[in-house]
């Protein structure tokens, strides 16, 4: 059973979920990278992230370590994505509308790994 959703409520969860995805791969790099580095990825992340954490700032709780406010906003970001979305269409399409990014970014790695696989053992 299929469910089309509207295009504008995809295009919305696509756009949550690249700044969420964003924001996770930040924090990872924060455990491993010194905020002062000089690496150019390093920079190209903290340049993206820096406007939504400057615009997050009255929302974020003073308490959390400056370190973890991106995991912090990926985690707001993913609630809103998980309840809030969903409740647009309805009740009933809380369990349905869940992860349509991450599910069409699965189905799209597995036909590629699938068509490697199909490559390598007929030699096509």
């Amino acid at each position: 059973m299929t469910i089309s959703f509207p295009i504008w409520l995809i295009a919305i969860d696509y756009i949550l979920a690249l700044i969420m995805a964003t924001l996770v791969l930040k924090f990872v790099l924060n455990l491993f990278i010194n905020e002062a580095s000089d690496l150019s990825f390093f920079k190209f992340f903290t340049r993206i992230t820096s406007p939504i954490l400057n615009v997050s700032l009255k929302i974020t709780p003073n308490f959390i370590v400056q370190p973890l406010i991106p995991l912090y906003l990926a985690w707001l970001i993913f609630m809103i994505r998980i309840y809030i979305l969903p409740l647009v269409l309805g009740y009933s399409y809380i369990g349905q509308f869940a992860f349509v990014f991450e599910k069409q970014l699965i189905e799209q790695i597995k036909s590629i790994i699938l068509s490697m696989a199909l490559y390598l053992n007929y030699g096509l």
